[in-house]
């Protein structure tokens, strides 16, 4: 099964909320993953995204927004039966290549998801900063910027 990347649109908006409700499903809001229905939908809404499908079906998003000098990324999914199957590596290295010379890429990660640490650390992010107690239930966010 070959992986698709596509830039999502409008049609795309009840797939990438079923993505969200089927992480949801699977492990509730947690501070790694906390985007309850009331944040997410204004979040789908503002931002550019992509994602990847396999026979029709998203299996993984990225929301971003597009900014002078950077693309902040503020989501980063995948849908809990397509998790650790390069999916997400797969949307990264397409912003990357997308992105154009001069533009950094950023993203914020809880310091507990060590998973997504080691991949973004392994595509050329580096940490740039920290916010403590920036989460809910008290924890740091790892502040990452690309400008490869």
């Amino acid at each position: 099964m070959s992986i698709e990347v596509k830039i999502l649109e409008g049609s795309d908006k009840p797939a990438m909320r079923g993505l969200i409700q089927a992480i949801l499903d699977e492990q509730g809001l947690q501070p790694q993953f906390y985007w309850p229905p009331e944040m997410l939908n204004p979040e789908i809404l503002s931002c550019e995204s992509v994602g990847t499908y396999i026979q029709g079906a998203l299996t993984a998003l990225i929301l971003y927004r597009k900014l002078p000098h950077a693309w902040e990324i503020s989501l980063v999914a995948s849908h809990p039966r397509f998790r650790r199957k390069g999916h997400l590596q797969v949307l990264l290295n397409h912003l990357i290549a997308a992105k154009g010379q001069g533009i950094e890429l950023w993203l914020e990660v809880h310091e507990e998801n060590l998973a997504a640490q080691k991949l973004y650390e392994k595509l050329g992010f580096r940490e740039a900063g920290r916010r403590a107690k920036y989460y809910k239930d008290l924890g740091t966010a790892i502040l990452y910027t690309y400008s490869g």
